[in-house]
């Protein structure tokens, strides 16, 4: 009887080969670690030069992180990543998805817009971290499904935990910012462990052997 090969499961290899090493969660996890840190430190600052300068180079530092973020990621799998399991070229989106993930990016900013809005008009500053631990949650869930990486349904349930908590002391803001920080270091911690089995688990081939 002809067995014919399972096209689904071929397509996942390159998404899949591209997540096995840890080093998007990794990274991802110090960023956050960074976001959240500077801001909390950023409250902390007494009003005056100090703080109006912090305001003024912090929030463009940290939207160019997100570029830097991307590119650390690729110089890392070049000399880490690809010599011990091969080059891995994803493929490019479909102009459908790029105006689909758009889409969805301007919902999301259009909700996180509307809550900010209520919790300065109503005092519900509460509802933002539970708010957004619940959007970070789902968007593991699609990166999980998207990506064929199931290890990210664990950071969709620690950010869901981690909102409903943090939104459980009703510090508004503050609350959101150690969000960001202590899902960061589970998302840190849980990228180099990944990298440190992967590292160990696949060798660098010796030419000529």
């Amino acid at each position: 009887m002809t067995q014919y090969p399972n096209l689904k499961e071929i397509e996942g290899r390159p998404m899949r080969s591209w997540n096995m090493d840890g080093l998007q969660e990794m990274i991802m996890g110090i960023l956050w670690i960074l976001w959240g840190g500077l801001w909390l430190l950023g409250q902390e600052l007494p009003k005056g030069k100090l703080y109006q300068a912090y305001w003024l180079v912090v929030p463009a530092m940290l939207a160019l992180s997100g570029f830097a973020g991307n590119w650390v990621v690729r110089r890392l799998k070049e000399r880490v990543t690809f010599p011990r399991s091969g080059y891995v070229a994803l493929r490019e989106p479909t102009r459908q998805e790029r105006l689909g993930t758009a889409l969805l990016a301007i919902v999301v900013a259009a909700i996180l817009a509307i809550v900010v809005l209520r919790t300065r008009t109503e005092g519900v500053a509460h509802l933002i971290t539970p708010v957004v631990g619940v959007i970070l949650s789902l968007a593991f869930v699609v990166a999980s499904l998207k990506q064929r990486a199931p290890h990210f349904l664990v950071l969709a349930g620690v950010a869901l935990a981690l909102g409903i908590a943090f939104g459980a002391l009703h510090t508004g803001w503050e609350s959101l910012n150690w969000l960001f920080v202590v899902l960061g270091v589970v998302a840190a911690v849980s990228g180099a462990i990944r990298l440190s089995r992967f590292v160990r688990e696949h060798g660098v081939p010796v030419e000529g052997a």
